[in-house]
């Protein structure tokens, strides 16, 4: 291995680097605390990711999505947007996980499974996504809000008997 000469400024800056990478990975801090990013700026992300997903824009969406996760890795509406993105260009594998993640995130929500049961059916696994709508529509339950989630798993667990 061939020895570089560094100035003394950037291997200052590659160690503060280097220690801000494992406090983030140690979960110390996040990104988004480092930079000191607003909430409103983070909207602001978020609104210009998904209008570029509304306008099937998917791999510009899909890049600014990944970019919100580095800010903050557990919002789930984030996950939803990167599992959107990767759905909707056909990598249905890396979409089922982003939706996976966004269920460990948002227990509560039934949404994820919902997506993931689209995503299984496209790979051909009818099991999988026999039980990602089961648990779409366990998780929606009675719930006024989640009244099309629940009728949309239910009508796809019907075809899924035929």
């Amino acid at each position: 291995m061939t020895q570089v000469d560094v100035n003394p400024e950037t291997m200052a800056r590659a160690e503060r680097l280097v220690h801000l990478t494992q406090r983030v990975l140690d979960g110390e801090t996040t990104i988004k605390a480092e930079l000191d990013l607003k909430a409103e700026e983070l909207e602001t992300m978020y609104a210009v990711a998904y209008n570029q997903y509304v306008n099937k824009k998917y791999p510009e969406a899909l890049q600014a999505f990944t970019l919100l996760l580095y800010f903050d890795p557990l919002e789930y509406k984030y996950l939803l947007g990167v599992g959107g993105c990767v759905q909707m260009i056909g990598q249905y594998e890396m979409a089922s996980l982003a939706y996976l993640h966004a269920s460990a995130v948002n227990q509560s929500a039934p949404l994820p499974f919902l997506y993931m049961a689209e995503c299984l059916l496209k790979l051909k696994d009818r099991e999988g996504a026999r039980g990602a709508l089961e648990r779409a529509v366990n998780l929606s339950g009675d719930t006024p809000a989640w009244a099309a989630c629940r009728n949309q798993a239910e009508a796809m667990l019907e075809n899924l008997k035929s």
